[in-house]
């Protein structure tokens, strides 16, 4: 599609859908464009279907998104990093597929989303809805050019009301592996956008690879993450995925990654997840959410005492008059 939409926050022109909800988006008036010669508006009742729009697609949401969506409150950016087919879309759908059955995340129940559409084309996958292609794993998530990571959004309330957006990265592992090795590289910048926005961390260790014919590269590559994020995450939560869990690698491999882990990054925390046991993959993100949940406090401001002496506190004689 070569034409595309006045509207700005509008992506049509890339496959997504009307940002206004119209169902056919030659309809729209952004996409139409209004004619100085148009006539005058005429004021008419909403049918059922214009009154069901909303103002966002249900594709992973991109910054134009995210200034509609922070206002409301508090918002939680989850970086979730690792190689290529190391378990993070798996993780992702698990969360979500579990919400849906009424589970709790980190003590907060599932309120909406505005991906639910990217949310249930990567859910579709593991579903006993096609005779003729049974559950799988989803698609690796493409590369593609983007310099911004798709987001996928949920919106939980907690035991006491409190209301938080939490928008996750969706990313492929080749951004974090070669900004691993090249921190200014240009197509890492995704990479680089997600180190510096994220509010918490999930870093994965695909224990498959580490404990197959792959073991050497994926330890080094995990190493060299693990590396290059303790120069960047601060105090910001971290916790380590031992995904793939039913898989166990060597007791050699595994403190050699722990050993960067603690001189790297000492606050870290671990987490075991698998798909034969769904409870650990939200175990794992509620671990982030948890100790991002509440902001931390202000640091006081501390005026330095340069003198000792009473005159020193003295602000000045104000007239009464």
């Amino acid at each position: 599609m070569s034409q595309q939409c006045s509207n700005p926050t509008c992506y049509i022109h890339e496959g997504e859908a009307c940002a206004l909800g119209e169902m056919q988006h030659t309809e729209c008036t952004s996409w139409a464009g209004e004619s100085a010669e148009s006539e005058p508006e005429t004021i008419t009742l909403p049918s059922a279907q214009a009154s069901a729009r909303v103002p966002w697609s249900g594709s992973a949401i991109g910054l134009a998104d995210i200034a509609h969506l922070t206002p409301r409150g508090r918002s939680i950016v989850v970086g979730v990093l690792g190689a290529h087919d190391a378990g993070k879309t798996t993780l992702l759908i698990g969360n979500y597929l579990q919400l849906l059955q009424g589970r709790t995340l980190a003590g907060a129940q599932f309120a909406g989303s505005r991906t639910l559409g990217a949310w249930e084309s990567l859910a579709a996958w593991t579903r006993f809805d096609d005779a003729a292609r049974p559950p799988s794993f989803p698609p690796h998530t493409p590369r593609g050019t983007s310099r911004v990571p798709g987001l996928l959004h949920l919106a939980l309330r907690g035991a006491n009301d409190e209301f938080r957006d939490v928008l996750i990265t969706d990313a492929p592992g080749e951004w974090f592996s070669r900004w691993a090795v090249t921190v200014d590289a240009p197509d890492a910048e995704g990479a680089r956008w997600v180190v510096n926005n994220a509010d918490a961390f999930l870093v994965f260790a695909d224990c498959q690879r580490l404990s197959g014919s792959e073991r050497g590269t994926a330890r080094k590559d995990l190493r060299e993450l693990l590396e290059r994020l303790g120069n960047h995450v601060g105090n910001r939560p971290t916790v380590l995925v031992w995904a793939k869990d039913e898989h166990e690698p060597s007791d050699g491999i595994r403190n050699a990654i722990r050993q960067t882990l603690n001189k790297q990054i000492p606050h870290a925390g671990e987490a075991n997840t698998s798909t034969n046991r769904p409870e650990s993959l939200l175990s794992a993100l509620a671990t982030v959410l948890a100790a991002t949940w509440t902001p931390a406090l202000a640091q006081p401001v501390v005026e330095p005492i340069h003198h000792h002496q009473p005159f020193a506190a003295y602000r000045g004689h104000h007239a009464h008059t």
